[in-house]
């Protein structure tokens, strides 16, 4: 019979007394130790007792059959009560006062084997059992105890029964085995060290390839809002661009025309009365061309069709083009024929020629001109909002920056969405890196602009709060389910479909205001209304940390 079957279930139960299944691992293992090395003594001390009686020293035999007692004893109360701080304690005086008191009885350090090296197990015991101070105390008590022994010695009996040979094996066996047990206890904690030092380095590894993951996620979505926003500004761009591009293809005929009609006005000879009527009505043209007639259409059309009549009267070919831009100009039939009054009959025609031309002309000029204003208004804004060629912390004014961003997302507020500002007057600027502030706003506005689905209303609103620059985006969206507005700021949560977003806009922002500027973010909503509250502290120093330039 394999006598394996029968030792290894008895050890396993012994392993298992006072354990709790609320115990975690390490208290687990701090008490199948404490159990285990209990036991193991306990033997030894029945054997031990056992010796001694048989060579007559029944003092000293009764020392450790005594403590086999007491520790069955603490050992069947820990295994009713689990309470481990009585059992530890037990175990540790026990442990300390037993060889003290049987080198005592045995006549001191060479008549007692030297066996007070075992009280040497009761702080390394507590060192097992993670009680670092008892384990000091322990310590010190151990030393305390060999002190007393020395000076107690020359008062104690200089002979007992136990042969020499006897007395010679038991102290090779005591300072064999306590060293083994201190040389295994030292091993226990080298390999500890080691596998502390091997997770030390792991954990770093992790830390920095997290650290790694993180800066690259955090370029992803820095790219993604990158993307976004070229999206928008590509269409922003090239609507003003076509519009210059197209008023300068046709500015090219219109200057052709006009030169011609010139000539042929030059040719017909006019007084400088007349000439001086033109240059007015020049003059006038150039005006009309910057702030065109407003007229409702239904006006619009009947003067149109005035102007066209008395035009076609006049003997004025293409009357049908010339005709509403001479409306734009201002002109109705009265002014018309006040025009007609100083020129020819011959004359007149090209008049209204060089008129119409001109204004087209100007008003081409004007055209052109706004569209490269705009693309200047978007490349200035583009500059702004990003902070290019600036340093990355700054003072910041951030209405500026709202409306920067506001510019960067106009495609995607087009259409239903309004967008109104309730900015505070005197806001003092803040101290912050600009353009990931910048970030924050669009991450805010542009999920904003995705809940109202291009229909509701936008609000910003600014204010200072002491200590705080506080700014409130709204939006009439469906509103943030109570259930998971708790996680919006978690990494990689989010409600949108697969692909459309990341999961990170919300928690960047979260880190932006929360870690770079010691500020606060919190987001409230009901059905119909959503409100994200960013409060940056007024005066706030922000530093610059690594990653900062990523």
């Amino acid at each position: 019979m394999d006598s394996s079957r029968l030792w290894r279930p008895l050890l396993a139960l012994i392993f298992r007394v006072g354990a709790s299944p609320d115990d975690d691992e390490d208290t687990r293992l701090k008490k199948a130790l404490l159990v285990g090395t209990t036991t193991m003594v306990s033997i030894a001390a029945v054997l031990w007792g056992l010796t001694y009686l048989y060579f007559n020293e029944p003092v000293a035999a009764a020392i450790p059959l005594f403590y086999a007692l007491f520790s069955t004893f603490y050992l069947v109360v820990f295994g009713i009560s689990r309470h481990f701080g009585f059992f530890r304690f037990a175990h540790f005086t026990l442990s300390l006062l037993l060889p003290f008191l049987l080198m005592l009885a045995l006549g001191g350090y060479i008549n007692g084997s030297a066996v007070i090296l075992w009280a040497f197990i009761a702080p390394l015991s507590a060192i097992l059992g993670g009680r670092w101070r008892q384990a000091t105390y322990g310590f010190l008590g151990y030393v305390a105890l060999v002190i007393v022994s020395g000076l107690l010695q020359p008062n104690l009996r200089t002979e007992n029964n136990l042969p020499f040979e006897l007395i010679i094996a038991f102290f090779v066996v005591n300072i064999a085995t306590v060293s083994g047990i201190a040389l295994a206890v030292l091993v226990y904690f080298v390999k500890q060290k080691d596998l502390s030092v091997q997770l030390m380095r792991k954990n770093r590894e992790l830390e920095q390839a997290y650290l790694q993951q993180e800066i690259m996620l955090r370029q992803s979505e820095k790219l993604a809002t990158l993307g976004k926003l070229s999206a928008g500004m590509a269409h922003e761009l090239n609507n003003p661009a076509a519009a210059a591009q197209r008023g300068a293809d046709q500015l090219r005929g219109e200057i052709s025309q006009l030169q011609k009609v010139q000539l042929e006005l030059g040719a017909l000879g006019l007084s400088p009365s007349q000439r001086d009527a033109l240059a007015a009505r020049t003059r006038l043209t150039e005006e009309r061309a910057r702030h065109p007639s407003d007229l409702d259409p239904l006006t619009r059309s009947d003067r149109e069709d005035e102007i066209e009549s008395c035009l076609e009267d006049s003997g004025v070919e293409n009357a049908w083009e010339a005709a509403p831009m001479l409306v734009d100009m201002g002109y109705g039939p009265d002014a018309l024929a006040e025009l007609g009054q100083s020129f020819t009959a011959e004359q007149f025609p090209k008049v209204v020629a060089s008129q119409s031309n001109s204004y087209a002309t100007h008003s081409l000029l004007e055209e052109i001109g706004q569209g490269v204003r705009r693309i200047v208004e978007i490349v200035k804004a583009l500059k702004s909002y990003s902070y290019l060629d600036q340093a990355p912390i700054q003072s910041i004014d951030v209405h500026e920056g709202l409306d920067n961003t506001l510019v960067m997302l106009r495609n995607k507020l087009k259409g239903g969405v309004s967008v109104r500002r309730d900015y505070a007057a005197d806001l003092p600027h803040v101290q912050a890196f600009g353009s990931e502030l910048n970030q924050v706003w669009t991450n805010i506005i542009d999920n904003a602009a995705s809940a109202m689905e291009g229909q509701g209303e936008l609000v910003l609103k600014t204010y200072q709060r002491d200590p705080w620059v506080v700014v409130e985006i709204h939006d009439t969206g469906p509103g943030i389910p109570e259930g998971i507005l708790p996680q919006i700021f978690d990494p990689f949560f989010t409600t949108k479909a697969p692909g459309e977003g990341t999961g990170l806009g919300l928690n960047i922002s979260h880190n932006i205001v929360v870690q770079k500027h010691q500020g606060e973010i919190a987001a409230h909503s009901q059905p119909g209304s959503t409100c994200f509250e960013v409060r940056l502290p007024v005066d706030f120093k922000a530093i610059e940390t690594p990653g900062d330039a990523v």
